[in-house]
């Protein structure tokens, strides 16, 4: 057998479980039969009833049905498992699993068995270790995640650890379906429909299976503070020996920009290498080589690719470029890679590059009470908590006063507004986000000149000019140096522009290439970069990133590109006919809504502020729905709109039916929008009021209404109450009372009730079984009442009555239910095979085993796969189909070795492709990437069919020489022997070649020997054999490594053989006088050699 490395520590645990757990299924039993039987023999040991429920949290005795499924694997590769707490935790379990399986015979078997597993436990509890150079690089990528990502105001107190103030936020996996991915508007914007899937802690993200996956969010809602997050809390998690084993794949998390994946000639090693070389100031040795990320960082781990700002590409080709990019790198199985890539909207033609299986998550704003937890804990570093509370209600107070509260709830906009605050409490918060990113840079530059930077840009000048010799050169200098310096705040927009157009290059080398900042020719252009770098640095308007010195983030780029684009009459004339193209008719640009809010603000706040009212006045006139989605994006975004006409154009909006929607809801948008103008709150939320009553419109426009309501301040109650007259109302489209059920419970105060109409649905026989299953999936997400929930899925997914797709989503939703996949996938075949036995469903039942089987369906674990192909050859017409399935399961290297085993092992009972089945099992009993178990059972399956029976024994009998000469297996190899002896299908010579070797096996010689002496009285009694059994009788008498009573008994034995009387009696004459054997042995050889004389004499 080959010398390959095999599985240790808690891998090798969960891949012995899994195969145990694989030929349980053989036996019709699933993983919480197991641990039911297990609790039940618990209690009766504990002298508790039988029956009778025991949880441990309440000092009973019973295991967990989701803590023992965490020890199993469900994917390999792709989850490191937990360890049981006690070994005898998993004995219970195991024992079971064993004698189910008909491999607990006797005491000796199961003390054997007890061993191997003991071993195997106390090597799993041995913690997963990182090499040097890795842990290296996580230090200094946890000091540099730790960093706040955005700058504090210089003369202030820096701003507190990242750790100090992060409140974590909630993300729900979006619908693909333009709503929550279109470029235009955010990931909560005005174009979402309600009633998508459950919201869920954000960090769940990085703890799914999938290989690659989209995080997207509007602008500084925190999707790049998300990132710097997990990157922390795995670095730290790591270097205190905490790594994250059981609940997620156990990962290496690396932060890297997408701009630093683009190119054709950029590999994702590559670039991964050159992200840890930029983490040099945060430790010693933080960089990784290429040759690193073409391996694992440790066994059973993956590197986990955090992808930042893929929207900050500006060729919407070199975002589809580095989707692919990625796609392919995390394509290798099982996967080296698992990337989560952050971006704002984007067009779904954009994100379509990948599979349509992967997930878009949403990242979720703060929610109320998120913010005021953020600014509690922000106010907090700086007052005494009693202090730091009262000061944080006045700041909220004042947020509400200045219709800042939806805008604050973006983590960015409310770390500006606390800094805003800090600078002097006592001053009005801005008007509009606009007004604060003016006064938090016009705050940095104060703070600048409070801090004397000006000195220090001397002092930047004074150096440059110092390092030449010729007055001349120095006097040219000097003034070039000034200039630049004079220029600084302009050049900032500049630089700030020439990014947002899709420039990419180093600050300093993008503002080298500008006129007003020309190089002096004595001045060589390394120094020149290096004074621009120490320009930019001092302003505090840059930070380092692991790129370079750039902006803190894409909104102040596009901050200040718009003030680039606004900076004179000419400028803002170009840019008016950009945004606002002129001829017939206006129509709307594709700009970024972000960017757009920002150029508006300055050309609303400059010369050309009439002109502008007047084109989006006609712009509004002529557009219609297109514009009234462009009002309420800008609203939303609290872009410095003219107040009074805004207001008008949605008013007209909301109530003009004769202006052409797309729908219903673009009037209960208009309305929403209304609410959002300042002064109009009121008038907004009457509109929306009366649309959620007005029986005239459709049902989604209602609900819709009912639930923006309740997203305006102040009317929380009343939007609760409407949606649940929504939820009630059985006139209604019972999907949006479905809808109108989850606004409910988006509501603060309102979970319960909430719970109370989803349960209502899931359980309404009268409406179809879709939305059942959706309210009962929905109803997962309420605090509270996930168990219920858990109890209807499973209902759902057993009730005969509901048509099969819907029985089917029941059980694929538990599926995503943490520690009940095991029951789902049970639930998925079992409904499977029921289906096809309908002639209604048959073509159901076959859609879903063939989905079940199919080789790229890797949510579901290897054997629930293999299940369903076997289940389909049993179907007319997809006998051959199914074969082609158990094939391919049985060459998937990404599978658990043992699944692909017995793929192989049921192809051979699929008529016409026994010849297939024995080829693949003889390559996977050879197949030395395979752990020695998964090959140990090819071979034995080998055994099952006829005429391979002699070859599957070599094989088996190697496989066991091999494990006895193996640390730590020796009794594995053991009982491999024993059952090699025992197998009564196979042929004399190998079972009996089996027995002598297990005489080599220390602790195993007696039972060899009893096994041998069986043997060759088996092979006496058959005519023919009788000397070859004498034979085997006189060799075990005169095996020394024998114990003395077997030798005895084998010699006794050889005395009733006809013609070998002489023999027997020299060999007991040996035994009885053989000094090294016990006395007890010597004198039964004696009486033996004495009784046999005595018979003789008579």
């Amino acid at each position: 057998m080959s010398a390959t490395r095999e599985p240790s520590g808690r891998q090798a645990l969960a891949e012995r479980l899994g195969r145990l757990h694989g030929e349980l299924r053989q036996q019709g039993k699933t993983q919480k039969d197991a641990v039911e039987e297990a609790n039940r023999r618990l209690r009766t040991a504990d002298g508790r009833p039988q029956d009778v429920r025991s949880p441990r949290r309440t000092g009973g005795v019973d295991l967990s049905v989701t803590a023992v499924n965490d020890w199993f694997p469900k994917q390999k590769g792709a989850k490191e498992p937990s360890v049981p707490r006690d070994f005898e935790d998993l004995w219970a379990v195991v024992a079971v699993m064993l004698k189910w399986t008909g491999q607990l015979g006797n005491k000796s078997s199961e003390i054997g068995f007890r061993r191997s597993w003991s071993e195997l436990f106390k090597a799993a509890q041995q913690a997963t270790g990182l090499d040097e150079e890795v842990r290296g690089y996580l230090e200094a990528a946890w000091k540099a995640a730790e960093q706040h990502p955005y700058p504090g105001v210089p003369g202030q107190v820096s701003p507190p650890s990242l750790a100090a103030v992060y409140v974590r936020q909630r993300s729900r996996l979006a619908a693909q379906d333009g709503h929550t991915t279109s470029r235009k508007g955010s990931a909560t914007g005005p174009g979402e429909k309600s009633g998508a899937a459950p919201v869920k802690a954000a960090e769940a993200v990085f703890h799914a299976l999938d290989r690659v996956c989209v995080l997207v969010a509007g602008p500084g809602v925190g999707k790049s503070t998300l990132l710097r997050t997990r990157l922390r809390d795995a670095a730290s998690e790591w270097l205190h020996g905490r790594p994250p084993i059981g609940k997620s794949p156990l990962a290496v998390p690396v932060w890297i920009s997408a701009r630093a994946l683009a190119g054709e000639e950029t590999q994702v090693p590559d670039a991964l290498a050159a992200a840890t070389r930029k983490l040099s100031r945060y430790g010693r040795h933080p960089e990784l080589p290429k040759a690193r990320f073409l391996e694992r960082p440790c066994a059973g781990a993956h590197w986990q690719v955090l992808v930042d700002g893929l929207d900050e590409l500006p060729d919407a080709e070199e975002r589809r470029a580095v989707l692919q990019k990625l796609a392919n790198a995390a394509a290798q199985d099982p996967p080296l890679y698992r990337c989560v890539v952050a971006t704002r909207p984007l067009a779904q033609a954009e994100l379509d590059v990948l599979d349509r299986a992967t997930p878009h998550y949403e990242l979720q704003p703060f929610t109320t009470d998120d913010l005021h937890a953020y600014v509690d804990k922000y106010f907090s570093t700086r007052w005494p908590q009693e202090e730091a509370t009262r000061r944080a209600q006045q700041f909220t107070g004042a947020l509400r006063g200045t219709s800042l509260t939806e805008l604050s709830r973006t983590p960015l906009m409310a770390f500006m507004l606390c800094q805003l605050y800090f600078a002097q409490p006592e001053r009005p918060l801005p008007n509009g986000r606009g007004a604060v990113y003016e006064a938090f840079t016009d705050l940095l530059y104060e703070n600048n000149q409070s801090k004397l930077v000006g000195n220090s840009h001397e002092e930047a000048i004074q150096r440059l000019v110092e390092s030449l010799q010729s007055p001349r050169a120095r006097r040219e200098t000097e003034a070039a140096a000034q200039q630049v310096l004079e220029q600084l705040p302009e050049l900032i927009n500049y630089l700030a522009y020439r990014r947002i157009t899709g420039h990419q290059a180093p600050a300093t080398e993008l503002l080298a290439s500008d006129e007003a900042v020309h190089r002096p020719a004595k001045v060589r252009p390394e120094r020149w970069r290096a004074y621009l770098d120490d320009l930019l640095r001092h302003t505090g308007l840059l930070t380092h990133h692991a790129d370079g010195l750039d902006f803190p983030h894409q909104t102040f780029i596009e901050y200040h590109a718009a003030q680039h684009a606004t900076r004179n009459v000419q400028a803002r004339e170009a840019c008016l006919d950009a945004v606002f193209p002129p001829g017939q008719a206006y129509r709307i640009r594709d700009t970024e809504p972000s960017y757009l809010g920002f150029l508006l603000d300055a050309l609303l706040a400059s010369s050309a502020a009439a002109e502008t009212t007047h084109r989006i006045e006609v712009l509004t006139r002529q557009a219609g729905g297109l514009a009234c989605r462009f009002l309420v994006e800008q609203v939303a975004l609290r872009t410095g709109l003219p107040t009074a006409s805004t207001a008008q154009q949605l008013r007209r909006f909301a109530q003009d039916a004769q202006i052409q929607y797309h729908h219903d809801s673009d009037r209960v948008l208009a309305a929403m929008g209304l609410a959002g103008v300042e002064g109009y709150q009121e008038e907004g939320a009457t509109r929306l009021t009366a649309f959620a009553n007005d029986t005239a419109l459709d049902s989604y426009a209602r609900s819709l209404a009912a639930d923006r309501l309740a997203g305006v301040p102040g009317y929380g109650d009343r939007a609760a109450q409407l949606l649940d007259q929504l939820a009630t109302d059985t006139t209604l489209h019972s999907r949006d009372r479905l809808r109108a059920s989850m606004g409910v419970a988006k509501v603060p105060g309102y979970g319960d009730r909430a719970a109370q109409l989803l349960d209502q649905l899931a359980t309404d026989t009268t409406l179809n079984g879709w939305e059942r299953v959706e309210a009962a999936n929905h109803l997962t997400g309420v605090p509270g009442y996930k168990e219920r929930a858990i109890q209807l899925l499973d209902q759902l997914a057993n009730d005969t009555t509901l048509h099969g797709y819907a029985r089917a989503e029941a059980a694929a939703s538990l599926i995503e239910v943490e520690g009940h996949r095991d029951r789902a996938t049970y639930l998925l075949n079992q409904l499977a095979r029921d289906l096809t036995g309908l002639e209604e469903y048959r073509d159901v039942g076959i859609a879903l085993l063939a989905n079940l089987a199919d080789p790229d369906h890797t949510a579901l674990d290897s054997y629930a796969r293999v299940q369903a192909a076997r289940d389909l050859t049993e179907v007319s017409g997809y006998r051959e189909y199914a074969a082609e399935l158990l094939d391919q399961l049985a060459n998937d290297t990404a599978l658990d070795g043992y699944a692909r085993v017995l793929a192989a092992r049921d192809l051979t009972e699929v008529q016409g492709h026994r010849d297939r089945a024995v080829q693949l099992l003889e390559q996977l009993a050879n197949d030395t990437a395979l752990d020695s178990s998964a090959r140990v059972q090819a071979a034995r399956h080998l055994t099952e069919v006829q005429g391979h029976r002699g070859h599957a024994a070599q094989l088996l009998n190697q496989f066991a020489r091999d494990l006895i000469e193996l640390e730590g297996h020796r009794d594995e190899g053991a009982a491999l022997l024993i059952a090699l002896a025992d197998h009564t299908t196979l042929d004399g010579y190998a079972r009996v070649l089996a027995a002598r070797d297990l005489t080599g096996v220390q602790g195993h010689r007696g039972h060899a020997a009893q096994l041998l002496n069986q043997f060759a009285r088996d092979l006496i009694e058959l005519e023919g054999h009788r000397d070859e059994g004498a034979a085997l009788l006189i060799a075990l008498a005169d095996h020394t490594t024998l114990d003395g009573y077997a030798r005895v008994q084998a010699a006794r034995d050889l005395a009733g053989v006809q013609g070998y009387l002489g023999e027997a009696v020299q060999l007991l004459t040996r035994l009885a006088d053989d000094t090294t054997l016990d006395d007890s042995d010597r004198m039964q050889a004696a009486v033996i050699l004495a009784t046999i004389r005595d018979d003789g004499a008579r």
